[in-house]
Formats: structure tokens, sequence, C-alpha cells
């Protein structure tokens, strides 16, 4: 079984942040406590963080983290921070080559897959991702919950899984959530 390695942002920069949870957490608690399914997971306010944390991917201890789940906020081809910093999926595979070397990555964010298809396969050749999923729309993480849980427990449970063969599950599975929230697959 597949392990997964989850960055989140904080979603509301006030003087409440601290309080507020995560909420992409119980998603990955049901999975572990149903399944077993291991995660690592961290919340994540800035550029430096996020990067930090990503960081540990290259590490030896976090090679079994073969799913890496990005929540955060989204604009074409960029994932966003709390404090409003940005990094393009771009900058993402010029900063980090290789990190993804057989690893499937998706972004739990509204439109950062809204690029040409170029963008994203060039982020894959770079980053070496053996998959890379995510949204080409303005998503709810409240709306899309139950699509994410099935999509992290068939990532998790088929390790051999690509494009063709999820392009195929989704059809099958979940076409009304696919073509609702245009999900992309590469």
């Amino acid at each position: 079984m597949s392990s997964i390695f989850c960055l989140e942002t904080e979603w509301e920069q006030s003087i409440h942040d601290i309080k507020k949870d995560s909420s992409v957490r119980p998603l990955l608690q049901y999975l572990n406590a149903s399944e077993g399914t291991e995660f690592v997971f961290r919340q994540v306010a800035t550029r430096t963080e996020f990067e930090y944390y990503l960081q540990h991917l290259s590490r030896l201890s976090y090679q079994r983290f073969d799913i890496v789940y990005f929540c955060f906020h989204g604009m074409e081809g960029e994932i966003a921070f709390a404090n409003g910093e940005s990094i393009s999926i771009s900058q993402l595979a010029d900063r980090f080559p290789g990190i993804f070397e057989e690893r499937k990555v998706h972004f739990g964010s509204c439109n950062t897959l809204k690029v040409e298809r170029n963008i994203i396969y060039e982020f894959k050749e770079i980053t070496r991702a053996k998959l890379v999923t995510g949204y080409a729309k303005a998503i709810s993480f409240h709306d899309n919950f139950l699509f994410e849980l099935w999509l992290m427990h068939l990532l998790t449970h088929h390790k051999s899984l690509g494009s063709i063969k999820l392009e195929s599950k989704v059809e099958r599975q979940m076409k009304y959530y696919g073509d609702r929230l245009k999900f992309r697959i590469f």
C-alpha cells in the first residue's frame, strides 16, 4: 500500500488562524483508521515552510511516501500560500528537479492545472513524477471531499496506476465528479 505526503495551506489569514483546524486532515485520518494508510501531514503558511517540508521527500526515510498531496489555494499554473506568496508549477519543477521521482502528485487546488498541457508535461518530466492530477477550475474542498477521498483510496491501493487506467476508472466510477471538477490527469 502507498503512503501519502500531504502539505496544506492555512486557508485564512486572520487573528484566529491558529484556532482553525485542517480541512484535509480528517480525510487522511479516515484513510488511516479504515485502511491503515500511512501519512505525513504539515500545514504551511509560507513558501519557505513549503520548500522546507518538501525537501524532506529527498531523504531516504521518506521514500515510502509515493503520493504527494497538495491542498492550497490555486491559480492558473500556481499554488498560493496563506501569506499571499505563490509558486508556479514551473518554478516548483526548476527548484526541485527529480523530487517526485516515481511519485504520484495531486494538486487539490483551484485552477492549478488550468494551463497548456506542455507546461504540465514539462513539470512532470523535470520532477520525474509518475502521475500528475488536479483541477482546471475553481473548486470547494467541501464539494469535492468525496472525490478526493475516492482518489486517495484509489492511489494508495494501486501503486502501478498510470494516467490511462486512472482516466478509465474516473470515467466508469466518478464521471460526474470528474466532469464537474474538470479533473485533469497527466
